[in-house]
C-alpha cells in the first residue's frame, strides 16, 4: 500500500460523484536521483519506476483542513492496458 498526502482541494475535486468526465488520481513514483528516471533517444523513451491509480469518487468528506492521506494499492498499476480498460469501462457507461 502506498500512502500519499493529497491536498484537500484536490481530494474534494476527485471525490465528486457528478462530473462530466470521470476522474482518477495517478501517482507517479520517481527515483530520488532524477537522472535515473528518464532516458530518451530517437528510438525509445524509457521511464523507470511506475505509476499507480485510484478512483476517489464517492469518498467521504473529511474534517481535515489541509490534506488527506490516500492509500493506493500496489496492485493498481497504471499501465497501458489499465488505461484501455478504464476507457472501455467509461465508454460502456460504467463508473470508476
Amino acid at each position: 500500500m502506498i500512502r500519499y498526502p493529497l491536498k484537500l482541494k484536490n481530494y474534494n475535486e476527485l471525490r465528486k460523484e457528478r462530473t462530466v468526465t470521470p476522474r482518477i488520481l495517478v501517482l507517479v513514483l520517481i527515483p530520488e536521483n532524477l537522472e535515473e528516471w528518464i532516458q530518451q533517444s530517437e528510438t525509445e523513451l524509457c521511464m523507470r519506476h511506475c505509476a499507480y491509480w485510484k478512483s476517489l469518487r464517492g469518498q467521504p468528506q473529511t474534517l481535515n483542513t489541509e490534506s488527506v492521506t490516500v492509500y493506493l494499492p500496489r496492485q493498481q498499476l497504471f499501465t497501458v492496458e489499465t488505461l484501455k480498460n478504464l476507457m472501455q469501462q467509461i465508454e460502456a457507461g460504467g463508473n470508476l
